[in-house]
């Protein structure tokens, strides 16, 4: 009778290990705590300040459900370094999925962060270097650029890497979380669908990299004033070993009065040098059409200096100039600091 009991829990043993084979789970906790301690002056008000820069705290994983398949999950807690509170709203990303050989999809609150990404900010990130980070003083991705990321009540798409090429798609319901009205024209969610896709190549390695992205924008009863309608965006990196040079060009067509643009152009043009293993200097030219103002250009420079104090740490300096209107008159905001950045 214990020799049947034994044989009888082996058996049981021998099929429950293929399930348990298949259900492999991975979870990561990650996370970035990046501070500066900074002067910022606009005309002649000036102040200092201590900032966070989009610190955050996440989690992240996966599980082999057989078959090629896998089940994705991401959840992303903005958190405001320097006061402790957190962004609002809290998550910079929510989202669940399924990843294979076709790709990945993604379904939630998406950004750059998720396996899809957001398609028109990946060809951005792929082929800029940004002043240190894409926050605080230094932004320019969704502030110049246009290049949304972090959307909500969004599918998004990234297909596997194709003789270097990346395709990836987007779709957004209410994408920017504007309140839902009885009255219209936003009554339900799906009264406002904001749509990106973008082609990117270089993806797979190599020194040469190329993207192109479109975003468009549809609402019920259509655009109105000064609204966005859509969007172009073409960039291109190279590498040249310890220099790389990169450049955008961005087009924003909007419903466009008699005192403002229907077109907006914005173009860049930057470069890295890698001083040493451990040190670099960045920097970055920005001209951009001002909307509200027909004959008003944005001008804008920023270099940063960062040190590597080992692979998770980094002290870093920043200098930004930034005219939003050349036409106007003391306008001119001039930013500086310097501060660490610690990834875990």
């Amino acid at each position: 009778m214990k020799l049947k009991m034994i044989c009888l829990a082996a058996v049981a043993a021998g099929a429950i290990t293929p399930v348990a084979a298949l259900a492999q789970n991975t979870v990561t906790i990650y996370g970035r705590m990046d501070t500066s301690f900074e002067n910022s002056k606009t005309g002649s008000v000036s102040q200092t300040l201590i900032t966070g820069n989009a610190s955050r705290l996440g989690f992240k994983g996966t599980e082999d459900l057989g078959g090629g398949l896998k089940a994705l999950f991401g959840l992303e807690m903005g958190i405001s370094s320097d006061t402790g509170a957190s962004s609002t709203p809290m998550y910079r990303n929510s989202f669940v999925g399924i990843g294979g050989d076709f790709g990945v999809v993604n379904i939630g609150r998406i950004d750059s962060a998720a396996p899809s990404r957001t398609p028109i900010y990946a060809i951005l990130s792929r082929n800029v270097e940004y002043v240190i980070h894409d926050a605080g003083a230094t932004a320019i991705g969704t502030s110049i650029f246009n290049a949304r990321t972090r959307v909500s009540n969004a599918i998004g798409y990234a297909s596997p890497v194709m003789g270097n090429f990346v395709f990836r798609a987007g779709h957004y319901l209410n994408g920017e979380g504007l309140a839902e009205n009885p009255a219209g024209p936003i009554r339900f969610e799906g009264d406002y669908k904001q749509t990106d896709v973008s082609l990117s190549y270089g993806e797979g390695g190599g020194p040469l990299g190329l993207g192109i992205g479109y975003g468009t924008d549809s609402k019920r009863g259509g655009a109105l004033l000064n609204d966005f309608r859509n969007k172009w965006m073409l960039v291109g990196s190279y590498d040249f070993g310890e220099v790389r040079a990169w450049a955008v060009y961005n087009r924003d067509n909007f419903a466009g009065g008699p005192l403002s643009r229907s077109k907006v152009d914005a173009q860049m043009i930057g470069a890295s040098w890698d001083l040493t293993p451990t040190s670099k200097v960045m920097g970055n030219y920005i001209r951009k059409d001002v909307q509200s103002d027909p004959a008003g250009k944005l001008k804008r420079f920023q270099a940063g200096y960062s040190y590597k104090m080992s692979n998770r740490t980094s002290l870093y300096a920043f200098y930004d100039r930034t005219d939003p209107n050349n036409r106007v008159a003391n306008d001119v905001i001039r930013a500086y600091g310097v501060g660490i950045q610690h990834n875990f």
